[in-house]
């Protein structure tokens, strides 16, 4: 073999082995398992995004398409063909990487092994998809009103266990005449269960069958849950009545008792049951007894230097979360009104690219935006000892052009060397207007390209340096012929007068 052919079969066997470990295997043109998701919120997933199962990452997202009003998506990864079988019973969750939420990655959760496959290119329904909850979403579940309640709660609950006397104490005493209530209780319990197998279980489905009706009726158990607030409310705002009526529950539960005992004598089966139940009962104690070194921890957790006096250097900080709750309203929107601006307006009229004939450059708006401070910053560069200035080269032609009228100024004239053939861009005829009552997002992307050039949109070529031309505007037919000939004169005595001055200076 000879020295030429053996290096070039080298060189294409280490081309081979780059391009297998820079695609890591993967054939171009290929694909692994095909698997969509319908989310009702993307967050921050975008194309490119990791899918990991169990932590480990299995493939990525290849698209996120808005699906009906918008309200929903659909999420389309690509898995690894080494990636477990997807099931229909598989779960989905848009998770973030970071704490304070960013970096978002798709869970992946394949499903139970005996539930049939997904199938290629498969949809998870939106029922089996969820989203992280964020801080925002977190802040807006508790309003004011309701910390306000909740930090009231735990004082009470704290005050109860520590302020003499207590409800600790209270529950110790009441502890005396748990195995009583706990014979009660059991034969309730036994009740319950039923007379036949089955009671039990269909007590569950009827239960189950109720929520199910009230579940569609959201709107009347809110107002029912309003209604119970009130009534709750009330009760708290008179205390004293309240007070006085629990104060009234110890009388009012010895009477009963006396009347519980009569009804025990009338039931003699009741009591034969009771009996049954007394060994059952007497583990009571000791159970009471594991629980009160519990009962003891709890009152140390809620005592003053504990968890009490934490809510107390906590509660500072709430209405300032409270305020910042309230601003966040009006500014979130107003942040998202700019972002939506920006994504869909303001960005894709700089990402256009502008149609310029042979000057086309091929480059997006916004960047020649910067080339344009670029050439800037080099006009303006040092020169000399004087410092930065800016150089500007005049030039001055045969031929007078007429750009038309300037406001109250007259004619806009000029001279150039050659005449002009066209214009870009084309000035329109009137400035576009403004609206100031119409939100940025729904605007249309501006069209850098709608105006283009076309011959007869060039200046007019109205005069010449050593004598008059035919007018090529009627604009200018309003101008005496005396104009004319002071224009051409003084234009020739500017052109004489650089002359002179170029002589000077060799």
């Amino acid at each position: 073999m000879s020295p030429v052919l053996a290096g070039v079969l080298t060189l294409l066997l280490l081309a081979l082995i780059v391009a297998f470990g820079i695609t890591k295997g993967h054939v171009p043109g290929t694909h692994g398992v095909r698997v969509n998701a319908v989310v009702a919120d993307t967050q921050a997933i975008a194309k490119g995004s990791p899918v990991r199962i169990a932590g480990i990452l299995v493939g990525k997202v290849t698209a996120v398409d808005a699906r009906g009003d918008g309200t929903t998506s659909v999420v389309r990864m690509d898995l690894k063909d080494d990636a477990p079988t997807i099931r229909r019973d598989a779960t989905l969750k848009i998770r973030p990487r970071i704490f304070l939420e960013g970096n978002f990655f798709v869970d992946l959760q394949p499903g139970a092994p005996s539930a049939p496959p997904l199938g290629e290119n498969g949809t998870l329904p939106i029922t089996r998809t969820a989203s992280a909850v964020q801080v925002d979403q977190l802040l807006t579940a508790l309003p004011g009103a309701v910390r306000r309640d909740l930090q009231r709660t735990i004082v009470g609950f704290g005050d109860a266990l520590s302020d003499p006397p207590s409800a600790a104490d209270a529950l110790n005493r009441t502890l005396v005449d748990a195995p009583l209530a706990l014979r009660t209780t059991r034969t309730n319990l036994d009740a319950l269960r039923g007379v036949a197998p089955d009671d039990l279980s269909a007590l569950i489905a009827s239960t189950g069958a109720l929520t199910s009706s009230l579940a569609p009726r959201t709107a009347e158990l809110r107002g029912a849950v309003r209604s119970l607030d009130t009534v709750t409310g009330a009760l708290t705002a008179d205390r004293g009545a309240l007070r006085g009526t629990l104060r009234e529950l110890d009388p009012t539960l010895q009477r009963a008792d006396a009347a519980f005992s009569r009804l025990d004598a009338a039931f003699p089966g009741v009591r034969r049951l009771s009996r049954d139940l007394l060994p059952g009962v007497k583990e009571t104690g000791p159970t009471v007894d594991d629980a009160l070194p519990w009962v003891a921890a709890a009152r140390r957790l809620t005592a003053k230097d504990a968890l009490r006096g934490f809510v107390a250097e906590l509660r500072p900080t709430v209405p300032v979360l409270t305020r910042l709750t309230s601003e966040g309203r009006r500014l979130f929107p107003q942040l998202d009104d700019a972002a939506q601006c920006l994504d869909r307006v303001v960005i894709p009229a700089g990402n256009q690219k502008v149609e310029d004939g042979r000057f086309t450059t091929g480059r997006e708006v916004y960047k020649s935006f910067f080339y344009g401070l670029v050439g800037l910053a080099g006009e303006g560069q040092n020169s000399d000892g004087n410092g930065p200035y800016a150089r500007v080269q005049t030039g001055l032609g045969p031929n007078l052009l007429d750009f038309g009228p300037v406001g109250e100024q007259g004619n806009l004239l000029a001279a150039a060397s050659d005449a002009p053939i066209g214009v870009r861009p084309v000035r329109p005829a009137s400035r576009p207007p403004y609206r100031d009552d119409v939100a940025c997002r729904t605007q249309p992307v501006p069209d850098a390209n709608q105006a283009r050039s076309a011959p007869g949109d060039a200046a007019a070529v109205v005069g010449r340096a050593n004598g008059t031309a035919p007018r090529g505007r009627a604009a200018v037919g309003a101008s005496s012929a005396a104009d004319d000939e002071r224009l051409t004169r003084g234009l020739g005595q500017a052109l004489g007068a650089l002359k002179s001055s170029g002589k000077e200076d060799k």
